[in-house]
C-alpha cells in the first residue's frame, strides 16, 4: 500500500512539516535519514540511540509522545505505508495530514474511536459505583 492518493509535492509538504516537528523537539537537525532507521544497528549506532533517548528523557511526557508520534510517521514515509488510516484501510486526505501530519485515522475513523473510547469509561466509571 503506497500513498498513492498523495502527489510527490504533497508528500514532501508534509515530509518538511514532520522534520520541522522532529527538529523542534529534539532541538537538533535530524543526523541521520528515515530510511536509515530502519537499517539494523551496530553497538555504535545503538550507543548513539541510547545517548539520544537520555536527551528525549529531558522532554516533557508531552513532548516525548509527540516526538514518537513525528518517527512513526516518518517511518511510514520511508515504509510508502504513511497517509492510510489505520482503522480502516481508507486514504487519509491531504487537508487532514497538513492539519496533522502525524494522524493514524480519517475524521470518520478518529470520531467512531472517540465514542467507543467514551463509552468505555462510562462502562469502567458503573463498574466502580457497584465495588461501593
Amino acid at each position: 500500500m503506497t500513498a498513492a492518493h498523495l502527489s510527490e509535492d504533497q508528500l514532501q509538504t508534509l515530509r518538511r512539516q514532520l522534520e520541522a516537528e522532529w527538529k523542534r523537539l529534539t532541538g537538533k537537525t535530524p543526523l541521520e535519514t528515515v530510511e536509515a532507521l530502519l537499517e539494523p544497528r551496530d553497538q555504535q549506532e545503538f550507543a548513539a540511540e541510547e545517548v539520544q533517548r537520555r536527551d528525549e528523557l529531558a522532554l516533557s511526557d508531552h513532548d516525548r509522545a509527540r516526538l514518537r508520534e513525528v518517527e512513526a510517521a516518518l517511518a511510514h514515509m520511508a515504509q510508502g505505508t504513511y497517509g492510510w488510516c489505520e482503522e480502516t484501510g481508507e486514504p487519509i486526505p491531504f487537508a487532514r495530514l497538513q492539519a496533522e501530519p502525524t494522524t493514524r485515522y480519517t475524521v470518520e475513523a478518529m470520531e467512531l474511536l472517540e465514542e467507543e473510547r467514551a463509552r468505555e469509561r462510562v462502562v469502567d466509571v458503573n463498574d466502580s459505583d457497584e465495588l461501593y
